[in-house]
């Protein structure tokens, strides 16, 4: 099948300085020479490389701002946690401190504390040194439980003041990764904008370019540059620029493929099944009426509707199926093309429908991924070949 190659992504750099730069040096008056097309292009692809890249990093960088923010939510709770056991524990040692306080004054003043405080003071040793056992046994548990207070309001406070220290290191991440968030949004649009003007100012020069490359690539047989011209103009221009080229190609060569609308009864039902799938996805493997097809699912899929048993795949289909000349399609016959993506090997197939929008130049198709099952015109760049099942 014919693929449309497109670049990958390249490092980020800022680009609202270079983007306007870039977009003057492009914008200025340009030859159709062939080296001002390839910079031409070339920035073009470095542009959308950018774009992706930058798109790419946004994406991360909004994830890392929602973990932040996941984890700036969990400290907040944290602490709010923190300061309800506090002020539990301070209750609980007011509590306390009161019943101790409470106890202590009857015991001097009403003479009526319990068994054990008042055993204390049956011993026999002077009052004061009772006094003091007394005091060692009760305030002193009293200090105690003070100082077993003071030391846990200090851990429970150390911990308060830890979290909290994480929480301002959190909100200051989160501040700064927003930054960086929006920075990356605005560098996203400047490179789309210029992009977007840089693509509709030079479209149509570069189109007419790769028409004349393809032209002239038909007229060598180079089967390799021709689709390089094809993909090029599909880079700027879609399918329509593609077609544009395709176009040129087939008109700038002799005719070498003809056909005739009338045809066998399989041949015609193999056409109608594959005509009722127009409009559903490409997808490479796919085989799936309503759901997907790739080239050669489609006209395996179509034939087994007219009752006829194809192999799957290219490669399997071209060997297996009876060979025809290429002036003698009929509907249903199958066209076949060889290395359209430097594999070596026959990559794609189309089935020759002989009436529609192009006449008898018309084939239907899963072409490649982004596209639908669709009637276009036959183009000859990498055909070896045609066969009927």
């Amino acid at each position: 099948m014919i693929r449309v190659r497109r670049s990958g992504a390249a490092q980020s750099t800022p680009l609202l300085l270079v983007g306007a730069a870039l977009l003057f040096q492009l914008l200025t008056p340009l030859s159709a020479g062939a080296q001002t097309i390839a910079q031409t292009q070339a920035e073009i692809a470095n542009l959308s490389n950018e774009l992706s890249q930058q798109e790419k990093t946004s994406e991360i960088t909004a994830n890392a701002y929602d973990a932040d923010q996941a984890t700036l939510a969990n400290l907040n709770a944290n602490i709010v946690k923190l300061q309800s056991q506090e002020v539990t524990k301070r209750g609980a040692i007011v509590v306390t401190t009161k019943k101790m306080v409470t106890a202590i004054v009857r015991a001097y003043v009403y003479g009526a504390a319990d068994a054990q405080i008042l055993s204390l003071f049956n011993q026999n040793v002077t009052n004061s040194d009772a006094r003091k056992v007394y005091e060692d046994e009760v305030i002193g548990n009293l200090t105690e439980l003070k100082a077993t207070y003071e030391r846990e309001k200090k851990s429970l406070d150390t911990t308060i003041a830890d979290v909290a220290t994480q929480r301002g290191k959190a909100q200051h991440q989160t501040v700064v990764i927003k930054h960086l968030l929006a920075q990356n949004v605005a560098n996203e649009n400047a490179t789309r904008a210029t992009l977007t003007v840089v693509t509709k100012t030079l479209k149509t020069e570069i189109i007419n370019y790769e028409i004349r490359a393809g032209v002239a690539a038909a007229k060598k047989r180079d089967t390799a540059a021709e689709e390089a011209a094809v993909a090029a103009a599909s880079a700027v221009g879609g399918q329509n620029a593609a077609n544009e080229v395709i176009d040129a190609i087939q008109a700038a060569l002799p005719t070498v493929v003809s056909g005739t609308a009338a045809g066998s009864a399989q041949g015609l039902a193999a056409v109608k099944a594959a005509e009722s799938q127009i409009g559903v996805p490409y997808v490479w493997g796919g085989e799936t009426p309503g759901g997907g097809f790739d080239c050669s699912g489609l006209v395996q899929w179509a034939w087994a509707k007219a009752g006829f048993s194809i192999p799957r795949t290219t490669e399997s289909q071209w060997p297996a199926l009876h060979h025809i000349p290429l002036t003698s399609l009929q509907p249903g016959d199958l066209l076949f093309y060889y290395n359209l993506d430097g594999d070596s090997e026959v990559d794609h197939v189309v089935m020759y429908v002989g009436s529609g929008p192009w006449g008898t130049s018309t084939i239907i198709a899963a072409a490649h991924s982004g596209t639908d099952v669709s009637l276009a015109p036959i183009f000859t760049f990498g055909l070896i070949g045609a066969a009927r099942p």
